[in-house]
């Protein structure tokens, strides 16, 4: 019989290393300031709880509406393609690995998805209701550095309306590009345009960016050392891309 060949892995290029870094420096810089020292900072406490309970309000309710407005007019070629990038069968798999129950063939992904969810949330109530029981027997004014680090927690990292707070412009772009990061490589490696202009327009099948984003995407190239061949950067109108 053949050998069984592994399946290939895609490893991370140096650009998305790069971007790693550089989110740790912008919207990561203060979720990893909150990193325990030893002595527990009561206000640090509550900004944990805090961006957990964002976390909860974004899944519950924010990750619904911007899949729609992103995804709501999708053609099927081009859900396709995102699809082969999510690789759902890894991912149910490691769903099912999380859930360590026996699961059916037949179930559906979204259920087991939304179950894994689910008890991720009884994890985070627990946390808070344990947060919360500390909080109880401290003095009133531990309490409140607590209740004030919760609220500060709950929009240092998204705001209301979900997007990131902080360096939003690179952050948005960085996060795109590492979300469609096979599909980015693949074009880069295989028709790279002559200036970054022309690369911008090249990647408006895989991900979406209004015309205003162009200097931020020049920036970003810059920042995270972005292999191309001419970086170009004049242009008097960028193409439109939605």
């Amino acid at each position: 019989m053949p050998e069984t060949l592994p399946k290939p892995k895609f490893a991370l290029p140096a650009w998305g290393g790069n971007i790693v870094k550089q989110l740790s420096k912008t919207i990561l810089k203060p979720v990893l300031k909150l990193r325990p020292q030893g002595k527990v900072d009561w206000r640090n406490f509550g900004k944990t709880i805090g961006i957990v309970e964002r976390y909860k309000a974004f899944i519950h309710h924010d990750a619904a509406r911007i899949l729609e407005a992103e995804l709501g007019d999708i053609t099927e070629e081009q859900w396709n393609r995102i699809e082969a990038q999510l690789g759902l069968e890894d991912v149910r798999t490691n769903v099912i690995k999380t859930l360590n129950r026996t699961v059916a063939d037949n179930e559906a992904f979204e259920d087991l998805v939304g179950e894994a969810f689910e008890r991720q949330f009884e994890v985070f109530d627990k946390m808070r209701q344990n947060a919360f029981f500390h909080v109880a027997s401290q003095d009133a004014k531990t309490a409140a550095l607590f209740f004030k680090g919760m609220a500060e927690g709950y929009e240092c990292f998204l705001d209301e309306q979900a997007n990131f707070c902080g360096d939003r412009g690179r952050a948005n772009i960085h996060c795109v590009l590492l979300g469609c990061m096979m599909e980015v490589e693949k074009l880069r490696r295989t028709a790279p345009p002559t200036t970054r202009a022309q690369y911008y327009d090249e990647l408006a099948p895989v991900y979406r960016l209004s015309p205003r984003a162009y200097d931020w995407f020049n920036d970003v190239c810059d920042d995270i050392k972005f292999p191309l061949n001419h970086l170009g950067r004049k242009r008097q109108s960028p193409s439109p891309i939605f």
